[in-house]
């Protein structure tokens, strides 16, 4: 026998011993038993859907603001001779911020101030002038008058009268000519007068003085700095007082009064606050009322953020159930309602939340059993059992 037919030989027995082993595993294998398994019923806490009068608050956050900025600009130009005050630095109104050489503006009073003595001197010399003028016309006219009667038959009455009309109407032309005088000065006067005022001024300008009580809030010029007139200088903000701005919807602002107490919520503490302010006319853009609440601003700054509870007006006799009930899915909101033993997935159009309450406008009745909590997990037609029935009595 050869090698090649032993090899055959032993691989035809290792495959028939194998086939005998599956064939005596498959007739001794024990038989399946088939189980009955009951479905799995769901157990839900529901509650009932109630009726109540309710005063919804829509929560708000803004950011601190100084109750008043001013940003102070010299009006006119120069050089920055002095630096009085420092970002963070409190200042009482009228304190002296900061300061411009201010000896060209003093030159330009000084210059006013003579050219209105001038003016003034020369305005009283004409007004004495004018007096005698006025007396020496007064004389000649009676003069001239005088011949007149004395007759006019002699070459010699005729002459002097002449010589009178000449001398009448010479005073008279000097009269006019000092009444204009007169008149012009007084034009030049009032002109030198505001020239005067406006000097003054441009001096008072030189100087930027706090219009409030207040802290500095910038400083952005250094000494010997050019300026240039409306050029922005200094930043002052009143910081014991701090207003919450916050643009508010129609509903909320028609709840709303000037001079309502508010409490505002600055990082956990409760600080109290007044409505100060309300734009009654929405803004075209927003379709929002611009609202102001004044608090003080002791122990808080600027930037903080506040937060509040803005009340509405009541709705009496609301559908109330808890927040937690509603499902907000695909666009839509549902509640599930238990009905012989099974869920119902209702569709219902929800109201207004406040806290974890949560009115529903329409959808659902008074009285009604629905599931109060982990509504994401459930499905319409779903078999439940209550498990809290104290509930749904």
């Amino acid at each position: 026998m050869t090698s090649t037919t032993r090899r055959l030989i032993l691989t035809l027995g290792i495959l028939f011993v194998t086939l005998l082993m599956v064939v005596l595993l498959l007739a001794t294998r024990p038989e399946a038993k088939t189980e009955m398994k009951s479905p799995t019923i769901t157990r839900v806490e529901v509650t009932q859907v109630l009726r109540e009068d309710i005063q919804p608050r829509v929560m708000l956050t803004g950011i601190l603001r100084p109750r008043q900025l001013a940003s102070l600009r010299f009006e006119v130009s120069g050089e920055l001779m002095q630096r009085g005050v420092e970002p963070g630095q409190i200042v009482n109104s009228g304190d002296l911020l900061l300061r411009l050489d201010d000896a060209d503006y003093q030159d330009a009073l000084v210059e006013s101030e003579s050219q209105l003595t001038e003016t003034r001197a020369a305005i009283q010399q004409d007004q004495a002038l004018l007096k005698l003028a006025q007396d020496n016309r007064d004389l000649a006219e009676r003069e001239y008058q005088r011949l007149e009667k004395l007759g006019k038959g002699s070459l010699a009455s005729v002459s002097t009268r002449e010589g009178s009309r000449q001398q009448l109407n010479s005073l008279e032309s000097e009269l006019a000519r000092l009444a204009f005088s007169v008149q012009s000065n007084r034009a030049r006067l009032a002109r030198q007068e505001a020239a005067l005022s406006r000097a003054r001024r441009n001096l008072e300008r030189t100087r930027l003085l706090a219009p409030f009580e207040g802290r500095v809030n910038k400083v952005l010029a250094e000494v010997g700095d050019y300026l240039q007139g409306n050029s922005l200088a200094i930043e002052l903000i009143d910081t014991a007082s701090l207003e919450l701005r916050l643009e508010v919807t129609g509903d909320v602002a028609g709840a709303l009064t000037l001079g309502q107490q508010i409490e505002v919520d600055v990082e956990g503490q409760k600080v109290p606050g007044e409505l100060v302010a309300m734009q009654f006319d929405p803004d075209p853009q927003t379709h929002t009322h611009p609202v102001s609440i004044r608090i003080s601003g002791e122990g808080l700054l600027p930037g903080q953020l506040g937060r509040v509870g803005l009340p509405l007006r009541i709705r009496e006799d609301a559908l109330v159930v808890p927040a937690s009930a509603l499902l907000r899915e695909e666009g839509g909101q549902y509640l599930f309602l238990v009905r012989d033993g099974r869920l119902l997935r209702q569709p219902v159009i929800a109201g207004i939340r406040e806290g974890d309450r949560q009115i529903v406008r329409q959808g659902v009745e008074a009285g009604d059993l629905v599931v109060d909590r982990d509504v994401e997990v459930l499905s319409d037609g779903l078999e439940v059992k209550i498990e809290n029935s104290e509930k749904s009595r």
